[in-house]
């Protein structure tokens, strides 16, 4: 994985950002939150670290076929058939900025 630092790019729009933890399954079975924040612009999804702002996964809003939101979560549905599990405080905040983005609401 090639992690570079998160910036803005030319043009682009942020539409909204809160801290979150990215659910990743440790040896598949056993959830393991990995805390950063979730941030949504105009042109694609990403979740950085919280200290270094290394990006852990992004993707392009195209790829993102919907999400779904419920209490302190959300989850994204991709084109791969992946789906990324969040957890936090600010569920209502950030799932309103997906369907900013022009994201579906499963």
């Amino acid at each position: 994985m090639n992690l570079k630092a998160w910036e803005l790019r030319e043009n682009e729009t942020l539409l909204g950002s809160a801290d979150a933890s990215y659910i990743k399954m440790s040896m598949g079975i056993v959830p393991k939150p990995n805390p950063g924040k979730l941030h949504i612009t105009k042109q694609r999804v990403l979740f950085t670290d919280p200290f270094s702002v290394v990006i852990h996964f992004e993707y392009p809003l195209d790829q993102i076929v919907s999400f779904s939101a419920g209490i302190g979560g959300i989850v994204l549905m991709t084109t791969d058939d992946k789906k990324c599990r969040m957890t936090g405080l600010f569920t209502n905040k950030l799932a309103s900025a997906l369907e900013q983005a022009g994201i579906q609401k499963a």
